[in-house]
């Protein structure tokens, strides 16, 4: 009886194995009112579960470009309209499945947008020999990526100095944005807030700077100490996106102090 068992075993696998079906899942993220999110903004990653014991089955990331601006933001889109044409940014899967299976699919990004990357999770059936292709699944995630360039974190000023304030605010598809562009510098309401011993003490408009999605202030700071400042921007389609700095200032003699000791 025991030798039958194992070539029984074989036959049972190999008819199993011959039963699964090569299916695959496309995975795209778009920014809300703009287009694909990709490799400009370092991606988004990628995970896929299985929905119903969490295992993971997948990983990866979201990458290309972020697609055709014309059917994306100046025409009206129809339904059946292909959404990723021109190299849309995406993640392709392919599972070796032989009956449904229940995905949670999980993204996570852009990876470049520092405290604006967003969490989006959604579930789907898969079903074998039925590709989830085309423009696959999209995610829309809502903010903006808020980059400080100015102050860098602990940098120091002396007393009576300007500090330049100064941020870089796109959607999270890092498209540009400036004064009557699609992405239009009018419609993006820039402010700093800045806080000394925890309290707030300024709150001034940024302005755009004259440079593509650059938003600038100047603050002439009381009195010496640590500041810091949170950099908001809020567009009228509801997308935010925060950044986070701070400097300090100290008296003139302290300053070039520190200076010679950097230079040792």
């Amino acid at each position: 009886m025991k030798k039958f068992l194992l070539p029984t075993l074989l036959i049972l696998l190999i008819a199993s194995a011959s039963h699964a079906i090569p299916t695959k899942l496309i995975v795209r993220a778009r920014a809300h009112d703009a287009k694909f999110i990709g490799s400009a903004v370092g991606g988004v990653a990628v995970t896929v579960r299985d929905a119903f014991t969490g295992k993971i089955l997948a990983t990866g990331s979201i990458e290309g470009g972020t697609g055709n601006t014309k059917i994306l933001m100046l025409e009206p889109i129809k339904r059946g309209t292909l959404l990723s044409q021109g190299g849309a940014a995406k993640a392709e899967f392919v599972f070796d499945i032989d009956k449904p299976v229940k995905l949670q699919i999980e993204v996570e990004g852009p990876l470049g947008a520092g405290l604006n990357v967003h969490k989006e999770v959604k579930t789907v059936w898969l079903i074998p020999g039925e590709d989830i292709d085309g423009d696959g699944v999209i995610f829309t995630l809502y903010g903006l990526i808020v980059h400080s360039y100015s102050p860098s974190p602990h940098q120091f000023y002396t007393l009576g100095q300007k500090v330049l304030i100064g941020a870089h605010v796109t959607p999270l598809c890092g498209c540009p944005v400036s004064p009557g562009c699609i992405w239009d510098a009018r419609d993006i309401d820039v402010k700093a807030y800045i806080y000394k011993n925890g309290k707030l003490i300024a709150k001034l408009p940024l302005k755009w700077s004259g440079k593509i999605s650059s938003f600038e202030a100047e603050f002439t700071p009381p009195g010496k100490g640590g500041y810091k400042v949170f950099i908001t921007a809020a567009s009228k389609d509801g997308n935010q996106g925060v950044a986070v700095t701070g400097f300090v200032v100290v008296p003139e003699k302290m300053y070039k102090m520190i200076l010679n000791r950097l230079k040792k």
